[in-house]
């Protein structure tokens, strides 16, 4: 192909992704409002439209009121043409959703894994593949309609690998768990700390707008712990740092001995309540100050819901603690709230990593939909 021909061809594809994305922007609209909207002729607005109904990325939405004449034909965004995949290896437990191209969730799953499933990342893995080919399979789609996936792991991120630190899965040391599961499911998989996606899932239900959010989540652990992780999305978007890993607070955890009973006894009595929230309080305080001195943000998020009825009181002790630490260096208090989205926050969060990808590079847009087969 020469080398006009190569530019008149990326010339058309960014035209079909200008015109997607008004549509996914602003629908429903017609050819004219295209054509004003994105000064682009009639003639180049109707081939990037057939390009888009033949992808299924497009379709008719009605008409348009009538001035006289002949009715305009309205298009829309097709949410449904693809879907986007997000994952939750929490370990022992596996949630998984699917969404449409607009983040709604259509689908989701959840199960637990057994000792033996995740004592071997191979096995674990055979096991999240066997899941996601369930849940498509009981939502009637394919893979072939799949435009990637999220995984979210509390592990640190080395590269391509991961390692997800403690002495209860000892195998789990740099593990190729992106190329691992893209051999098995032919599609593009994004591997990312779990909190990172709870962030994201945060930000997307509440429609924040601050440009530096922090966000903190606690999670049991495989034996008698609560671990902690963090996430820093900058303008709405994952800082990761140098290596992925920024914000993560990996070594963030405490011991609870006896921690169900410790639960139940803080659900029934508040000075056993205090006491749980004090322990942990006290052990994770440290960590959530550094973060907050290092990232300054507009709003801390924190994640409890482990806790159970003793979520509120933790949320309160280390909002109190913040801003008796930081009074010296800053002048106003830490805005700090109860995290909403709590229930497959991360899964949601991981297919609308996908989703933010997609749609904030027209190379990928146009390489993983427009010039796909249709």
């Amino acid at each position: 192909m020469s080398q006009d021909a190569v530019t008149t061809q990326r010339v058309r594809e960014n035209n079909v992704v200008r015109v997607l994305l008004a549509l996914r922007e602003h629908s429903p609209l017609t050819r004219n409002d295209l054509c004003r909207s994105l000064d682009l002729s009639r003639p180049t607005i109707e081939a990037a439209i057939a390009t888009l109904l033949s992808k299924n990325l497009a379709a008719h939405n009605g008409h348009g009121p009538s001035k006289g004449g002949r009715r305009a034909v309205l298009f829309a965004f097709n949410n449904a043409a693809r879907y986007a995949i997000g994952g939750d290896l929490e370990l022992p437990e596996l949630n998984l959703m699917l969404c449409e191209l607009d983040g709604k969730p259509i689908a989701s799953q959840s199960s637990t894994l057994t000792k033996k499933d995740i004592a071997k990342p191979e096995k674990a893995l055979s096991c999240v593949t066997q899941k996601i080919e369930e849940m498509l399979g009981n939502a009637g789609k394919g893979l072939d309609q799949v435009i990637g996936m999220g995984l979210g792991v509390p592990a640190f991120l080395k590269g391509s690998t991961i390692t997800i630190s403690g002495r209860n899965l000892p195998q789990w040391k740099q593990v190729p768990m992106q190329s691992m599961l893209e051999d098995r499911l032919h599609i593009p998989v994004f591997i990312d700390n779990d909190v990172n996606f709870m962030s994201l899932s945060e930000n997307h239900l509440m429609g924040y707008q601050d440009r530096v959010l922090s966000y903190i989540a606690l999670r049991k652990g495989v034996g008698n712990d609560i671990r902690m992780g963090g996430s820093t999305l900058l303008k709405g978007e994952v800082f990761h740092g140098g290596c992925g890993n920024a914000s993560s607070l990996q070594h963030g955890y405490v011991e609870v001995p006896n921690i169900e009973q410790r639960s139940n006894a803080a659900a029934r009595s508040v000075k056993a309540a205090e006491e749980l929230v004090g322990l942990i309080a006290s052990s994770l305080i440290e960590p959530i100050e550094q973060m907050v001195r290092l990232f300054d943000p507009n709003r801390l998020v924190i994640n409890a819901k482990v806790l159970h009825t003793a979520e509120k009181s933790f949320i309160d002790q280390i909002a109190a603690q913040l801003n008796t630490r930081l009074s010296s260096e800053f002048n106003w208090e830490i805005e700090v709230h109860q995290a909403q989205d709590q229930s497959f926050s991360c899964a949601k969060g991981g297919a609308l990593f996908v989703l933010q990808r997609l749609f904030s590079r027209p190379d990928v847009l146009i390489r993983e939909l427009v010039a796909s087969p249709s």
